[in-house]
């Protein structure tokens, strides 16, 4: 089968609780809600591109214990191929603990990658011939070294390339000297010591890419081909409940309508919707919305 895109990077199993009294230490603290989802970037902006329509596989590495069973049927429930994780004995699954703030969707997260996201994938020649039939390659910054050699290799037969900056890891700039598109966060651009604005300006001078910067509540600056300058595309007001996941969805649901030919501010678009209706519902995935690219 070819995919639309083949989604490299990070999962994680999430444990979220919503709360509404303040946090203090050594006090024991009424949660609202539990639940256990499935996070990480990649793995998320897989299932909300699966959700929007189009056909995703996870490039990935997972670990083998209690969770992995977990892990493997929550991405299938999502049509996400997962044929392509590698299981990593005697490693375990990171697991993030999420504190959801009731009364604004603030989260607050304690996590660790488990040496994850540092191992190498060691794909055999087939297996990169299947990543390469993909149409697009999606990368979260995790698996750094892998993905710097994958997305050259993509550049080089025509494949579309996406890249989420999510911070300035080392090795960001080789990973997105091959990306048609870069959208990064607003602590990416904290992290260049530049405003949003000015980092998409940045981005766009330096690499030619389409460019821009997420910043949550306030909407997303982009750069627009047809004025050759940046823009804020404004996010629409919800009543947010839990921004968990928010990011990962936006990109999943900005790939499904980008590889349907809409123009980089239509995708954008579409994505800011879907973002925001996340946020009506706890959980990154949970909170996936049903719309089709």
């Amino acid at each position: 089968m070819r995919h639309d895109c083949i989604f490299i990077g990070l999962n994680t199993v999430d444990a979220l609780a919503l709360y509404h009294s303040p946090l203090k230490e050594d006090e024991k603290i009424h949660a609202c809600q539990l639940l256990t989802d499935g996070g990480g970037p990649s793995a998320t902006a897989a299932c909300a591109f699966s959700q929007a329509g189009g056909k995703a596989a996870l490039l990935s590495v997972i670990g083998q214990d209690a969770w992995t069973p977990f892990v493997l049927k929550q991405l299938r429930a999502y049509r996400v191929d997962t044929s392509l994780l590698r299981l990593q004995k005697g490693l375990e699954n990171p697991v993030s603990l999420i504190l959801v703030n009731g009364k604004n969707g603030a989260r607050t997260i304690i996590w660790n990658s488990q040496g994850l996201s540092a191992r190498r994938l060691k794909l055999t020649a087939r297996e990169k011939e299947r990543v390469m039939r993909a149409r697009c390659l999606h990368f979260d910054g995790h698996l750094m070294p892998d993905s710097i050699t994958l997305a050259g290799e993509a550049k080089k037969r025509g494949l579309l390339v996406s890249y989420d900056c999510g911070s300035a890891k080392p090795g960001w700039e080789k990973l997105a000297a091959n990306a048609d598109f870069f959208i990064a966060s607003h602590r990416f651009a904290r992290d260049l010591g530049l405003p949003p604005k000015k980092a998409v300006q940045y981005l766009r001078r330096r690499f030619g890419f389409h460019a821009a910067v997420t910043c949550g509540e306030k909407g997303v600056f982009y750069f627009c081909e047809r004025e050759n300058n940046v823009k804020l595309l404004k996010q629409r007001a919800y009543k947010a409940v839990d921004t968990t996941g928010c990011g990962d969805v936006f990109h999943g649901f900005f790939l499904a309508a980008a590889l349907k030919d809409r123009t980089f501010e239509q995708a954008l678009a579409f994505a800011q919707k879907a973002a925001g209706l996340k946020t009506r519902r706890l959980g990154g995935r949970a909170g996936i919305p049903e719309l089709k690219a």
